[in-house]
């Protein structure tokens, strides 16, 4: 991905985007459905479609299972294939499919077919396969930290901008809240040892190109502002809550298509009850610039990413997303999904509480202000693909380093309703009563957050 925020479509529209690979040159359409086919699930039994956990998840937050948690019809997904594509991606929330073609005339095949309203070109590519050699188990080499706090090490100076230090010195650490993390890649988190601790639940894949551990370590940055746990050197945002891993992003192109992985793996995080999502990606600039969105766009309802961003909440889930590092660019403003309107979108702020030059910020097409609230993303203490503590900048740091508290905030009180959740760290901010276009809402004190949560529990 070009603009990873760590560091820093029209059918026809293929026919003048000139690719130099030898190799052979594949095309992916997004097929929109008219349906989702012979209806085989009911609302009356959602464990053939969503976990257990997941169930009692919106029942707590008081979320109506319907048609859109069924799965697309198997025969439905045979017919496309029979007419000359492959499925690579699918999406029951916006009923798609994403179908592979070798040549690009073969869609016409598809969009004939009954069952299909529409069809929208988003990739054009080869088929490399690509992974960094094979990983040795990384040894275990970090200093300790030279701080005044012999838990927090090298992270202390980012707890104490948020008054956090309560939060975790009362016990309050993220257990019993699910977070999954949506990136690039963890390259190295199967090796390194400082993640060890971690309570991974599990991973998945929704990218048909490259390996999860091999590709990027832009997620392995990511989830150590989190999950990690290390007295003394470092310590994560929610290092007791429970993580699942989840790669959408294509990192050797930049096109629409990785939008449909991203909200595959949504879909997949909703459908097995995780809590809380976090998303440093974002996206409005493509291989391909006639596929480019405009500042005219943001207005949450364009982007399909954006759009599943808000349905995903709907259903029961708080979204936490990097507001993105346009700040000094042209662009300026967030980038999707980060216009989504019920998305927690974060700037970055240094220790200082002084803003970042590259945070993105701004009105959006609609009037509304993003990003919603700042955190640490002015180097911001993390681990690299080699297990080493390093700085970061970006608002790819900001986002999961507050979605994590966000997660010990909540495990307090895990029946906590979401909208009164993040109604408690709003009023926590230190621009609640007024917020500007750069800061938002500014920068939550959660420790005043905690005590707000204390009196929910009854």
């Amino acid at each position: 991905m070009k603009y990873f925020f760590s560091i820093l479509f029209l059918l026809t529209s293929f026919l003048s985007y000139s690719y130099n690979e030898t190799q052979p040159v594949h095309y992916r359409f997004r097929v929109y459905l008219t349906d989702k086919g012979d209806a085989v699930y009911t609302t009356d039994n959602p464990s053939q479609f969503l976990t257990e956990k997941a169930i009692e998840r919106k029942r707590v937050q008081k979320v109506e299972i319907d048609e859109t948690d069924f799965p697309i019809s198997d025969d439905y997904i045979t017919l496309v294939e029979m007419a000359g594509g492959k499925v690579v991606s699918h999406s029951k929330w916006f009923n798609t499919l994403v179908v592979e073609v070798s040549d690009s005339l073969k869609i016409e095949n598809i969009r004939s077919l009954s069952i299909v309203d529409s069809v929208k070109y988003v990739w054009k590519g080869t088929n490399n396969v690509y992974r960094k050699s094979l990983r040795p188990r990384l040894s275990r080499n970090l200093p300790q930290a030279e701080s005044i706090d012999t838990v927090y090490g090298y992270t202390y100076s980012q707890f104490m901008v948020h008054n956090a230090d309560n939060l975790h010195s009362a016990g309050y650490r993220g257990k019993g809240i699910e977070i999954g993390v949506i990136d690039a890649g963890f390259t190295n988190f199967d090796v390194i040892p400082e993640f060890e601790t971690v309570d991974l639940l599990g991973y998945s894949n929704f990218v048909p190109e490259g390996d999860m551990f091999a590709t990027s370590d832009h997620g392995t940055k990511v989830l150590s502002a989190m999950a990690v746990n290390q007295p003394g050197l470092m310590m994560g945002s929610a290092p007791e809550a429970s993580y699942w891993l989840l790669r959408s992003e294509d990192v050797t192109s930049e096109f629409p298509v990785e939008e449909d992985y991203w909200i595959r793996a949504i879909e997949f995080a909703d459908s097995i009850g995780l809590d809380i999502i976090n998303t440093s990606l974002g996206y409005y600039e493509f291989d391909d610039l006639i596929l480019n969105y405009t500042h005219d766009d943001l207005t949450g309802e364009v982007s399909l990413m954006s759009r599943a961003a808000d349905l995903a909440y709907e259903k029961g889930m708080i979204i936490v997303v990097s507001a993105g590092n346009e700040g000094n660019k042209p662009w300026q403003k967030s980038t999707p999904p980060g216009d989504a309107k019920n998305v927690i979108a974060v700037g970055a702020i240094g220790t200082d509480s002084i803003i970042a030059p590259f945070s993105s910020y701004g009105e959006l097409a609609d009037g509304r202000i993003k990003p919603d609230l700042v955190s640490i993303g002015r180097g911001t203490i993390t681990i690299n693909q080699f297990g080493e503590v390093v700085r970061t900048n970006g608002t790819s740091l900001s986002s999961p380093f507050l979605a994590g508290l966000i997660a010990s905030l909540w495990s307090i009180n895990p029946q906590l309703h979401r909208t009164e959740l993040i109604d408690i760290i709003l009023r926590s901010s230190d621009r609640y009563m007024s917020p500007d276009p750069v800061y938002g809402q500014g920068i939550t004190d959660f420790s005043k957050a905690m005590n707000e949560v204390l009196k929910t529990i009854k």
